[in-house]
């Protein structure tokens, strides 16, 4: 495993965390993007293509699941899915850290904690973005989660790439389909993003650059327009 930047938030699997309790002794987030700064956050859908992926180096870059594959230099890489840390064995060439969430209800979690060094935050239900640095909201989806994420890191622009939240000739990420998930059912999870949207603070901006998106509740703008603002 890489040993990436190191942050005095999340836990690695402390030995305090015996009972399903052990979620409320998880240290809050600590931000480390205050500087207003441009978050990119990155799906693995359809459209993050190489060509996107190299319009985004040299920004701050949270990765969701394989989208790092993509963009390797991203800070943040962020799976709610302990499968995924399992199939990917920790994804180990990754440089930067490795996070997912923790409720009381997903105990093994803390084995991708343990095993791979992936840092647990908080988790709870949720249909707006939490701004507590305690905790994430859920709302079953790893897309909403990252964003919260980021919010919770700091961030108050954020721009998506990979963000179709629809099949793209037949493809639900860039590298095609998996049939180890669940299907995601595109619009009660866009309907969600637009409840959450609805109730964001006026300070925090969030722009859709993915071409053609599903996902209607947040701004557009041309990717290279976003990151040029």
């Amino acid at each position: 495993m890489g040993a990436g930047p190191t942050h005095n938030s999340g836990s690695t699997f402390p030995n305090t965390m015996k009972n399903d309790r052990h979620a409320r002794l998880m240290p809050p987030i600590v931000p480390r993007w205050h500087d207003g700064r441009t978050v990119i956050v990155a799906a693995p859908g359809p459209s993050l293509t190489q060509e996107v992926a190299e319009r985004c180096r040299n920004h701050t870059v949270l990765a969701i699941k394989e989208a790092y594959q993509q963009i390797p230099w991203a800070e943040v890489l962020y799976g709610c899915d302990e499968k995924f840390w399992k199939r990917t064995n920790g994804c180990p060439d990754f440089q930067g850290e490795r996070w997912s969430s923790h409720d009381n209800n997903s105990n093994h979690k803390l084995a991708a904690a343990r095993d791979y060094g992936v840092k647990l935050c908080n988790g709870r239900g949720g249909l707006r973005f939490s701004l507590d640095p305690i905790t994430i909201h859920y709302s079953k989806d790893s897309g909403f989660q990252a964003i919260n994420l980021a919010l919770l890191f700091g961030a108050t622009r954020l721009v998506l790439v990979g963000f179709d939240m629809r099949l793209v000739g037949g493809k639900r990420y860039f590298f095609g389909n998996d049939p180890r998930r669940l299907l995601t059912k595109y619009n009660e999870v866009a309907e969600k993003f637009a409840m959450a949207a609805r109730h964001l603070p006026p300070h925090i901006k969030i722009i859709n650059s993915t071409p053609d998106s599903a996902l209607k509740c947040f701004p557009r703008m041309d990717l290279n327009d976003a990151l040029s603002a």
